[in-house]
């Protein structure tokens, strides 16, 4: 009762988000390294596939792993006998994409458009809210999270983050000098 009742709180208060710049890969790897062991312990497998040309984001580091490991634990539930998880990287013009995807059982179409709805769960022990937090943690970062999946195939959730203007600036000039990129 305490866990939903902490859950429920934190789903509808106002968060105290504070936006630092910093580098995804970073947080992710920390992350990765920390679920590695209890990932193995469930016969997943992680792969990791970060582009090594991240521009920096603003991010609140804490909200940023709580929703990492959201999905991931999420992820390793639909994968009960096992299989693979991959975390990718990918700056996609204007926004950097975290996407997050399993070999789990997948969800067919009506349950991908509730998932982020309070108290929607497919779970027996489940509150629900874990995913509404996901939501709202990437909307305080202005950013968003979406989902595709197929039964019996998995599931990607796909968290964007917009790059910040001073960053987005240092890229354009990084692609000049190179000669990648034309005014």
């Amino acid at each position: 009762l305490n866990s939903i009742v902490v859950d429920f709180l934190f789903a509808v208060r106002p968060m105290d988000t504070r936006l630092r710049l910093g580098q995804l890969n970073r947080v992710l790897t920390e992350i990765c390294d920390f679920v590695e062991p209890e990932l193995q312990e469930h016969a997943v497998v992680l792969m990791r596939d970060f582009s090594s040309s991240l521009p920096r984001l603003e991010f609140d580091e804490h909200l940023i792993k709580q929703a990492v490991l959201n999905v991931i634990k999420n992820a390793m539930n639909a994968m009960e006998c096992g299989g693979k998880l991959t975390i990718r990287t990918v700056l996609d013009g204007n926004h950097v994409l975290l996407t997050i995807s399993d070999t789990g059982v997948g969800m067919d179409e009506q349950t991908q458009q509730k998932i982020f709805e309070p108290y929607f769960t497919t779970k027996a022990t489940g509150t629900g809210l874990g995913l509404t937090v996901v939501y709202k943690i990437m909307k305080e970062h202005k950013g968003d999270v979406t989902v595709q999946s197929r039964p019996k195939e998995g599931s990607s959730f796909v968290f964007s983050f917009p790059v910040p203007k001073s960053q987005r600036l240092s890229l354009e000039e990084n692609l000049v000098t190179e000669g990648q990129y034309e005014a």
